[in-house]
């Protein structure tokens, strides 16, 4: 089966392995660029951990390309050059792990000429997340697609949902990490609910909870983008206890309680993310 190299955003898709001749070998991801934020007080042994973040880290990916003569060879350099060093960010796929994807911008491209026709090449980039995605969203998710890829042991398609119509259920995330919206992570949450005075999402698994403090119909949609509450595209987050809800690896069990609450609709969206 041909191995694949694919670039893409919401303005191109493009296969760089169509490139004829070009042949993908494999991949490296270099280490993960650890940002401890620490504090030295006189007079104590080491030092005081604050939040650890995470800075972007190289993604390397190895071909090789054989050409007829030494123009072809250029032609195809020529070629490769246009489509990777971009202005703009974008996205990188390739099928040794074809459930995720990388948003990227080109750094280098090395080139070991064996021969005047034929070479290997090294292309450098910098993924600036920090972490690699699913290439989904939860929106999407289905495990038999087999366009899925977690530590999550055996599961079945029907205990992971996204779309519950309780009060009492739970989420899946499949990521390496917790999905923590103030960290800039992508998450969307769908509320539908009639709640006359209010109602309040908690996650027992992480301790968050989130409080909604004004009556809401089932016609009308809350929606939290990221950290921020909406309804008509209008911001309510004044109308809230200004938290936000975080999702751990795993399992979360999640529970929606408030005083005559009926009819609740929650759907989950995230993209998977990866250490």
């Amino acid at each position: 089966m041909k191995k694949e190299v694919k670039i893409f955003n919401d303005d191109f898709n493009v296969n760089l392995t169509d490139i004829p001749k070009l042949k993908f070998l494999d991949f490296l991801e270099e280490d993960v660029d650890v940002k401890a934020n620490t504090k030295e007080v006189n007079g104590t042994d080491g030092v005081i951990m604050g939040p650890i973040n995470f800075g972007p880290f190289d993604l390397v990916l190895n071909f090789s390309f054989l050409g007829r003569d030494i123009n072809e060879y250029n032609l195809m350099l020529q070629k490769l050059r246009k489509l990777l060093f971009k202005r703009e960010i974008f996205y990188i796929w390739h099928s040794d792990m074809p459930g995720k994807k990388y948003a990227v911008y080109c750094t280098e491209n090395s080139i070991d000429y064996k021969t005047p026709t034929f070479g290997t090449f090294a292309i450098k980039f910098s993924v600036i997340k920090g972490y690699s995605e699913s290439l989904k969203e939860t929106d999407e998710f289905s495990l038999s697609s087999g366009e899925w890829q977690f530590e999550g042991g055996l599961l079945a398609d029907d205990e992971i949902k996204y779309k519950h119509n309780a009060s009492s259920f739970k989420v899946f995330n499949g990521s390496s990490d917790t999905i923590n919206p103030l960290l800039r992570h992508k998450f969307k949450l769908f509320i539908n609910i009639d709640a006359p005075k209010g109602f309040k999402i908690t996650n027992h698994t992480t301790g968050d909870v989130f409080e909604y403090k004004k009556s809401l119909t089932n016609k009308q949609t809350l929606t939290i983008n990221g950290v921020h509450p909406t309804i008509d595209n209008k911001r309510v987050g004044i109308n809230t206890n200004w938290q936000w809800i975080t999702l751990a690896p795993g399992f979360n069990n999640i529970e929606i309680t408030g005083e005559g609450i009926s009819n609740p609709t929650t759907q989950w969206v995230f993209p998977f993310i990866y250490r």
